[in-house]
């Protein structure tokens, strides 16, 4: 399932960031917020899951990805919320199921209004 905010305008720069739990994403987060609000453009977030592993049932599979999408929009929203205190708007917001490079790919395929990857980058 996909969770987005208003669609961006056709003449609108996106600047998409990769929400994850390494250290250097808030740091990516507010470079790509500083340059969305200086050139008029949006923010959008990708927030990619694990898929359930092992062989459970059926009824254990779906309770692992209902809370492992719980724990998404948590983690999703916090991040959000900071993209509104420095932009003065909402986020798109992208929550996807798969493996972090496979669905980053498909998004930037699907989303042609997507104009600027930013990652963080560890300084070591």
């Amino acid at each position: 399932r996909t969770m987005s905010v208003q669609p961006a305008r056709p003449d609108e720069r996106v600047f998409l960031v990769v929400v994850d739990e390494s250290p250097e994403m808030p740091n990516a987060l507010r470079y790509a917020c500083r340059r969305a609000k200086r050139t008029g453009g949006r923010v959008a977030m990708l927030y990619v899951m694990d898929p359930p592993e092992g062989q459970q049932w059926g009824a254990v599979v779906e309770l692992m990805r209902e809370e492992a999408r719980q724990e998404a929009e948590s983690i999703v929203a916090r991040h959000a919320d900071i993209a509104v205190s420095l932009t003065g708007q909402p986020p798109a917001i992208y929550i996807r199921e798969g493996k972090s490079r496979d669905e980053l790919v498909k998004l930037l395929a699907e989303d042609r209004s997507i104009s600027v990857l930013v990652l963080g980058s560890a300084s070591s």
